[in-house]
């Protein structure tokens, strides 16, 4: 009677499974350490913390890498600009509920001439900020600085302009919500 062969492949050698497995680990352990370091933007000064959020090494500021048409899909006015950021602060968003709306001096740390974004969504209009941030979103971002009832300020990232527009306009603005970046989890 002939021998039925149901496994025809060479039984492997225990050794040799056991290099396998610990190959396996070992390129596991080297591909976690390569993803844990955060990418920077190519001058160093900007963190991408791959949670939606970059550091400036430069202000010890954390801003948020898309802004808020970007996140939200929509062009906000500046009443609207801090319902957003209150959100923000109620999800929990980058596991953070210290979110705040910039300042018009914070705001202008963004701005670098030399460095070109994308162009606003729509517009001609060129963004100078880090390519390391989110593209194609707003040129024109809302601070939380107010100028009297009815107006508020912001930056222009075309030029570094401040804006002096009403509360209740939408027109392509926008805001990037800061925290003051620290290792807590607030």
């Amino acid at each position: 009677m002939a021998k039925s062969n149901l496994y025809p492949f060479k039984t492997a050698n225990p050794i040799s499974v056991s290099l396998v497995i610990a190959l396996f680990i070992l390129l596991g352990a080297l591909s976690a350490n390569v993803f844990a370091n955060p990418m920077e933007s190519s001058d160093k000064r900007y963190l991408d913390n791959d949670d939606g959020t970059i550091t400036d090494t430069k202000t010890g500021l954390m801003w948020m890498k898309k802004d808020s048409y970007l996140h939200s899909g929509h062009w906000l006015n500046w009443h609207e600009v801090h319902e957003y950021v209150r959100k923000l602060n109620d999800e929990r968003f980058a596991q953070h509920s210290d979110w705040q709306l910039p300042t018009t001096e914070e705001l202008k740390t963004l701005y670098e001439p030399e460095k070109i974004n994308s162009p606003q969504l729509g517009s001609e209009m060129n963004i100078h900020t880090d390519p390391i941030f989110e593209k194609n979103g707003s040129g024109s971002l809302w601070s939380g600085d107010e100028n009297g009832r009815y107006n508020a300020f912001g930056v222009v990232f075309n030029t570094s302009s401040v804006f002096n527009s009403n509360k209740k306009s939408r027109s392509r603005k926008a805001t990037r919500a800061v925290r003051i970046h620290t290792n807590s989890h607030n």
